[in-house]
This record gives C-alpha cells, structure tokens and sequence, in this order.
C-alpha cells in the first residue's frame, strides 16, 4: 500500500499532521503522566500535559487502534493526560504479529505501563478494550503498583455473562468480507477501509486476531477488581445488552453504576457534552454506586 510505512495508520487515520501519529512522548517530570522509561510502542501519547493532574489510560475496541481515539484525547481539559494503548499489529505495530488471546494482550500492557504509572491512574476500555482493562487491573493490583482507581467499562458486557455476537460463528477460514463486515457493522473501523484491497489485507490479520483473541476469553464468575466499575453502555447497541453491561457489578469488590446513553455501540463519536463530562468526572473522581447484577 502505497505511504503505508510513512502514515503509520493504516486503518483509522485521525491524526491530523502529515506524520499521522506524533511520536510517543515519555518526559521525566514529576507533572506527568509517563515516567521517564524507553519508550515503548504499546503507549501513544498523543496530547502531552506537563502540568496535568490525572492521567487516563484508554483501551480500544476490537479492531481498532490507537489513533480512532486522537479526538477524545484533544477534548479532555487540561488536567486530564489520555494515554492510548496501541495493541500490535496495526499503526506502528503494523508488521507485529497480533496477540493471540486477550490474556497475551494484558500481560504485554502490564508490562509497558507498570513502570510508567507515577500516580494511580482512569482506565477506559472500549468494547473489547473493557475486557482488556479489566485483565490488566487485574494485574497491577496483584502487582502492589499503581493501580486504577477506576475502570471505565463502555459498550462492553461484563467478563462471565458476555454473549459475544460479534464472534458467534466466527471460523478461521470465514471470507475476509465477512470478518470486515463484524468489525464495520459495529461503527469503529472507516469505510474506505473496503475499497482498498491493499489496506484491506494489512488490516485483517489485527482484525481477525482481536476477534479470535475474545472468542475464545473466558474467564471465571468470581474475578474482580478492588476498584469501582462505572459502566456506560448505549440503549440501541445490538452487541451488549443492558443486562449484561449492567453484571459488571459482580466483578468488582468495590462498587458499580451505569449509565445509559442514546445511540449505538460507538455511542460517544463526537464526544457529546454528557458523554465527555461524565468520563472526566470519573477520571477526577471515584465515586460510590449501586450495583446492578
């Protein structure tokens, strides 16, 4: 694909400048959100915070990247530094094998982010970032690091009553039309992406591994965090029901509220006012819920 090596964005291009996706940033300063370790391609940075007092961690969806989430990144207030987990095989990581299971994914995150956390930071896990976030929490806090002082669950069922409809049926040999189509009828991966043969056989390896990797996540009805969950979930999603957004609450030790919004599983494409102003009022805050299961 012709620019491929030069873009590094491959199949969510949302960064503006002509490089696509600005160079990870780790600055040493006690004002920060990533200490000063070798940088690491699991962790994009793209809207660098000096002063900034809270630091958000955020997971993407199932076949997405790093970039897809650049405009949430430049909404956040000043005091809010986003960093974006970037999984392999896509973007920089284009030409990574991807992982093969969500466990793989959260042990590669726990590694690049446990000596970069100088505080306690906000995960948001989108979809199966949710899960993704969840594993890694579950790390850090067996860890004794700094772990999350809350998980942000969006358009993501809770770990042991998912139904996953995105992987129902889904079989290695299943036309790359098919698995593109999984991915795009959900809303996070752009148009162009099929009318791009090119583009179209860079991507789908990722693709078909992020699914693979949620078909076959299991994990047991007792695991949990210690920190609160606040889930937001979409009311015309078809792919989580409320019902099984609301079952986060079973998987932490802590508590859980839900909060319902009009749309569908890419709820908070650009960033309504509720969706932001709830997000960052999290990432400030923990704060007590009602658990619903």
């Amino acid at each position: 694909m012709s620019g491929a090596n030069d873009s590094h964005c491959p199949d969510d291009s949302h960064c503006p400048d002509g490089a696509h996706c600005p160079a990870d940033t780790h600055r040493p300063d006690g004002g920060t959100a990533v200490t000063a370790s070798a940088p690491t391609p699991w962790i994009r940075c793209f809207h660098p915070k000096p002063t900034a007092r809270h630091t958000l961690v955020c997971f993407p969806h199932a076949g997405g990247s790093a970039s897809y989430y650049f405009e949430l990144s430049a909404a956040l207030d000043p005091d809010i530094e986003m960093l974006v987990i970037q999984y392999p095989g896509r973007e920089n990581r284009l030409f990574e094998e991807p992982a093969g299971s969500v466990a793989e994914l959260a042990d590669g995150v726990y590694e690049a982010l446990r000596p970069r956390l100088p505080r306690r930071p906000a995960f948001f896990g989108h979809s199966m970032g949710g899960l993704i976030g969840f594993e890694v929490a579950r790390r850090l806090e067996s860890a004794g690091g700094p772990a999350p002082h809350v998980l942000v669950a969006s358009a993501s069922s809770a770990p042991s009553v998912r139904t996953d409809r995105l992987t129902s049926g889904l079989a290695e040999i299943e036309p790359d039309e098919a698995v593109l189509a999984r991915i795009m009828g959900l809303g996070g991966t752009r148009e162009g992406v099929r009318q791009d043969p090119e583009l179209l056989q860079l991507v789908l390896p990722a693709i078909r591994g992020d699914l693979r990797a949620l078909a076959d996540y299991r994990v047991d009805a007792g695991a949990a965090v210690g920190c609160p969950v606040t889930v937001f979930v979409a009311d015309g999603d078809p792919d989580v029901p409320l019902a099984e957004a609301g079952a986060w609450g079973a998987h932490t030790t802590a508590d859980a509220d839900v909060h319902v919004f009009e749309g569908d599983h890419f709820y908070f494409g650009g960033n309504p006012p509720k969706f932001l102003a709830l997000l960052q009022d999290a990432v400030r805050h923990s704060h007590s819920g009602t658990q619903l299961v």
